[in-house]
């Protein structure tokens, strides 16, 4: 059963990155990335939750009664990380449209962003490390240290399974030729 859970799981994200790869990012401006990148989150929110629900549970080895008490914390404290990246998007949005409407912008329209930018990324891992902590009242040590990686662990999986997508279909370094040298931002 749980293959087939996952099977299907990874079927949803799978066709989701494949219908991306039809609009690549190289030939889009930035707002439309991050248009594209909006309906993305809000497309694949619910089942990368569920995915990502299935997996903790999967690799914590939660009991019921472990499960009842620590995914209503869990769901609020990805609510609350969401708020944040909410308003780091929204000043790397008022940033780009600065930068759109000016030719130049002065130092301390960038410092402040910067600034502003930083506290928000502070605000980030402190909930983080509140809620890793919290945890405890729930998790034993072990289940504990292992929630501490699983963001890691799962994003550096999500990641190698989409290069090998991508590399399927002719990705990125098909396209970058043989004895081509990646550029700065590449």
């Amino acid at each position: 059963m749980r293959v087939l859970y996952l099977t299907l799981i990874l079927t949803i994200i799978l066709n989701s990155i494949s219908a991306q790869d039809q609009n690549p990012v190289e030939d889009q401006s930035p707002e439309d990335f991050l248009k594209d990148e909006e309906l993305i989150d809000e497309e694949n929110k619910e089942v990368m939750e569920s995915m990502m629900i299935w997996k903790l549970t999967e690799e914590l080895d939660l009991k019921v009664e472990q499960a009842d008490k620590f995914f209503p914390r869990f769901r609020q404290h990805r609510k609350e990380v969401d708020i944040l990246k909410n308003e780091e998007r929204s000043l790397g949005k008022s940033l780009n449209e600065n930068m759109k409407n000016k030719k130049r912008l002065t130092g301390s329209e960038v410092n402040k962003i910067i600034k502003e930018s930083t506290v928000l990324r502070k605000k980030m891992a402190d909930l983080e490390e509140k809620f890793l902590l919290e945890s405890g009242k729930i998790l034993d040590p072990n289940q504990q240290a292992k929630l501490g990686f699983f963001k890691h662990k799962m994003m550096k999986n999500m990641k190698g399974k989409m290069k090998r997508h991508r590399g399927k279909k002719g990705g990125k370094k098909a396209r970058r030729g043989k004895n081509k040298k990646r550029g700065y931002w590449d």
